[in-house]
């Protein structure tokens, strides 16, 4: 469920990134959508979607969405 979510809302931030992209193992750093901004934008939706508060910098630390979704399962 979790994983779903996330995917799903990665594919509303990187709306460039093509949806079969839009994967556990994606290194999302590399997209070129990619930016400080669009991360910012990130921690804040998943912090309300998943009614979390994550670190910044394990979050910035981060090398693919799956890398995310351990820190969310906590």
């Amino acid at each position: 469920m979790k994983e779903e979510k996330l995917l799903k809302l990665f594919g509303e931030i990187f709306t460039e990134v093509p949806t079969n992209e839009i994967v556990l193992d994606a290194e999302f750093k590399e997209w070129e959508q990619y930016s400080s901004l669009t991360m910012m934008i990130l921690i804040d939706k998943i912090s309300t979607e998943f009614d979390v508060k994550l670190k910044i910098l394990p979050l910035v630390k981060a090398e693919t969405i799956g890398d995310i979704l351990e820190l969310i399962k906590g």
